[in-house]
């Protein structure tokens, strides 16, 4: 992300990739210096992790190691806290709580900004952790060098501090589904793909997947698909097959999107921030073909925790086994133990 900025040192825009500073004394949103070694903020929430039972259960790590999620913490001041993040989480907390018909009504702008700081909560807290617990030489898995991959993505987040304005785009496609509550820890699940920018999370009746930066694309693509979903409470099984198909077809963008960030001479005006259009010159789609083998090859790392197999789901010469439809394009509908309840038809 290219920014331009005609009031240089007036506008308190964090940007810690030009000095590649992710020390654990500097807030990650704001970059001030931390007098508190208390001062942090959970990646998942303390209510997610409440609501959830989550405090003690592990997520998966770049090198396949297991992290609890009360450890996943990182550092944060304790204004960006209170002023700004706090609020934002009592918005989705709220929403939330009252479920999935109050939560669709959520501005996607809020949703995108609370799960990208998860997101990049989760790449912050790796670059901590070492590759190899044994040999320290090996160094943290993920390197400021990797981050720098997602500078972008921390620029849009300062959106949490600062009014934004996309000029006639936004940078994220976000699908908010109906799933089945079962009142244990079935009601949560989480995947992300880093380098796919792709994120899903299942929290009871909630189900959201997003891409976190292709510019509405598959959004514009597929939101009369996720449509013919409205009115049914889907299994974890068919979520996970939803959101296996937005991280697949994310992995087929052959575009990089690219913005240009004015800041204005005060904090309280906006950000504001363009982007140069997707297909640019080219007559060519913005994503490669398809490809229903390695499609089922990810499909299987989505449903690898219900023992089903690649062997299962792909089947020569070229077919893939769905949960969410049948032949004809009609719906399945599951029941929540997984068992086929009918078919929908709008």
């Amino acid at each position: 992300m290219e920014i331009k900025d005609d009031f240089k040192g007036n506008h308190p825009f964090y940007n810690p990739f030009d000095v590649m500073s992710f020390s654990y004394n500097k807030c990650f949103l704001c970059g001030g210096l931390l007098k508190d070694e208390g001062s942090i903020e959970h990646v998942f929430p303390k209510w997610l992790q409440n609501e959830y039972e989550l405090w003690d259960q592990t997520i998966s790590l770049l090198n396949g190691t297991t992290i609890s999620y009360r450890k996943l913490t990182i550092p944060c001041c304790q204004s960006c806290n209170i002023k700004y993040l706090s609020v934002l989480e009592n918005a989705i907390k709220l929403h939330h709580e009252k479920g999935y018909s109050e939560f669709l009504k959520l501005d996607k702008f809020r949703i995108y900004r609370w799960i990208t700081k998860i997101f990049y909560g989760l790449l912050f807290k790796e670059l901590s952790l070492l590759t190899d617990q044994t040999d320290p030489k090996q160094g943290p898995i993920t390197s400021p060098k990797l981050l720098e991959e997602f500078k972008t993505l921390h620029g849009f987040l300062q959106s949490i501090r600062f009014p934004f304005r996309f000029m006639d785009f936004h940078p994220w496609s976000i699908f908010v589904v109906e799933t089945h509550a079962y009142g244990d820890k079935r009601d949560f699940d989480y995947h992300d793909g880093i380098f796919t920018l792709t994120f899903s999370i299942r929290m009871g009746g909630i189900g959201v997947i997003a891409c976190l930066e292709d510019n509405g694309a598959q959004e514009a693509m597929f939101s009369e698909y996720f449509d013919k979903f409205r009115g049914i409470k889907l299994h974890p099984l068919q979520f996970d097959e939803l959101a296996a198909k937005v991280t697949y077809k994310s992995s087929l963008m052959n575009r990089v999107p690219k913005y240009i960030s004015v800041l204005p001479k005060g904090k309280k005006q906006e950000v504001t921030v363009t982007s140069l259009p997707l297909h640019g010159f080219s007559s060519k789609s913005i994503f490669d073909d398809w490809d229903n083998r390695t499609y089922a090859r990810l499909l299987a790392h989505y449903w690898q925790k219900w023992a089903i197999r690649f062997t299962d789901i792909f089947k020569e010469p070229n077919l893939v086994l769905s949960l969410t439809e049948n032949e004809d394009r009609t719906v399945k509908v599951l029941d929540p133990n997984g068992n086929i309840a009918g078919n929908y038809k709008e």
